[in-house]
């Protein structure tokens, strides 16, 4: 089957002008949590790191964004990337490509669960933590990004 394309009996339905319509419904829906991504992408900018926009999300990197991810205290020696909404923030521009695939797989999420995401995220992770498993490796939203890339 092709992509964007579903099978109705023998008749190929295309449902790519459904994805492109529900686009922006995406963006709005996750919204607050690219707004908080946003501000994070100006202050690494303003302190010299880079900012780009890559297959409809804004990439930045590097500045005091690199210092926040470092010390970030939810991953063992700090984070290389980390998704709000629309926006990724990296430790660099080689650790963005490098996580491009896994952290587009984080911007999906945020589109299917808008602003419930981090709420969500936060309490797989503590669920994963009181069951004895670690907290962000076995954290269902990591499992789904890792499987992926």
């Amino acid at each position: 089957m092709r992509p964007g394309r579903v099978v109705c009996g023998a008749t190929w339905i295309s449902i790519g002008w459904l994805v492109n319509a529900l686009t922006p419904l995406a963006y709005l829906w996750a919204s607050p949590n690219t707004l908080v991504g946003l501000s994070l992408a100006a202050l690494a900018r303003l302190t010299g790191g880079g900012l780009s926009v890559h297959t409809g999300v804004v990439e930045a990197h590097g500045g005091w964004v690199r210092t926040l991810l470092e010390r970030a205290p939810f991953v063992r020696g700090g984070a290389s990337a980390i998704t709000f909404g629309h926006v990724v923030l990296a430790r660099d521009a080689a650790l963005l490509d490098r996580t491009r695939t896994h952290e587009r797989v984080h911007v999906a999420q945020y589109a299917r669960w808008g602003p419930a995401f981090l709420p969500a995220y936060v309490l797989a992770g503590l669920w994963q933590g009181l069951r004895g498993r670690d907290p962000y490796r076995d954290n269902p939203f990591e499992v789904e990004a890792y499987a992926v890339g």
